[in-house]
């Protein structure tokens, strides 16, 4: 594995990459790496003959009372993590190489990035496509590799690619989850105990929203009112939001009632100090 700190550096290493015929695989972190980060190089591995994984922690994409300066760095082990993982090109900027100018002028969103995530975040979206695109500036053609636990993020991404004109081809791989059913997150760390024994409850919830639509549930509402309910009962956990969207397009589904369609039901809660997100896709029977 080449370890690179520099734009100039990994582009001429990815030049000669594709020069050579191979295909690039990227996946973009902020570090802390867990089996979810590991899932995706795996499978970029296994698909793509060069993978490259970058460790930068934006700043753009927190918020003044978010967690920047208390978020998991773990550098050490994360290259370990990397080198057993075999990954070719290990990319670690500082600030200077991806914002070269100082503070950027923030990527433009659409709507996708304005409800749910993006209206109890404001400037996350916006944070998350300015790095992303500098990113894929960087990068060039590319698959890259995005998990589905971050399923608005993933849709954020796929709309600036399209709008953009980004030479790259997003790759969406399912969300990893420990044996309870704790969907993976670098937040995870910040769980206490008894958090951390709470927080299983937004999988089991979506599973039995899930249960519901199979049983012929044509309410979305209703929906949203049985997975809150066993949230708020079964658990201390600060409920933010639970909707449901469509798969494809993002839009709000409120009628359960067109077999065949896509959708995704999309879940915030915040056990003390750690904010986690989960969804589950769904196919309405």
């Amino acid at each position: 594995m080449e370890i690179v700190a520099s734009v100039k550096d990994l582009q001429n290493l990815l030049s000669e990459k594709r020069n050579s015929g191979e295909e690039i695989g990227f996946v973009p972190t902020m570090g802390a790496l867990h089996e979810g980060h590991t899932s995706l190089i795996d499978t970029s591995v296994r698909e793509r003959k060069t993978t490259v994984v970058s460790i930068f922690v934006n700043p753009l994409q927190f918020s003044a009372e978010e967690d920047l300066d208390d978020y998991p760095l773990s550098s050490e082990k994360d290259k370990e993590i990397c080198a057993n993982h075999k990954v070719d090109l290990l990319f670690c900027p500082t600030q200077k190489e991806i914002y070269p100018e100082g503070s950027p002028e923030l990527e433009e969103i659409g709507e996708i990035g304005k409800i749910l995530e993006g209206k109890s975040r404001p400037s996350h979206f916006q944070g998350v496509a300015t790095v992303v695109a500098r990113l894929f500036e960087i990068v060039g053609d590319a698959h890259v590799y995005f998990g589905e636990k971050d399923f608005q993020q993933v849709m954020v991404v796929n709309d600036l690619v399209k709008r953009r004109r980004f030479p790259v081809e997003i790759v969406a791989c399912p969300t990893i989850r420990q044996i309870d059913g704790l969907a993976l997150s670098s937040r995870n760390v910040y769980l206490t105990e008894d958090q951390r024994a709470d927080a299983p409850v937004l999988y089991r919830a979506l599973n039995m929203g899930a249960e519901l639509i199979a049983d012929g549930e044509k309410s979305s509402e209703n929906l949203k009112k049985l997975i809150s309910d066993i949230v708020r009962n079964e658990s201390k956990g600060d409920l933010d939001y639970v909707d449901v969207v469509d798969s494809e397009t993002f839009a709000p589904v409120n009628l359960l009632s067109d077999s065949g369609k896509k959708i995704r039901i999309l879940i915030a809660c915040k056990f003390g100090s750690a904010r986690l997100i989960d969804n589950i896709g769904v196919v309405i029977p």
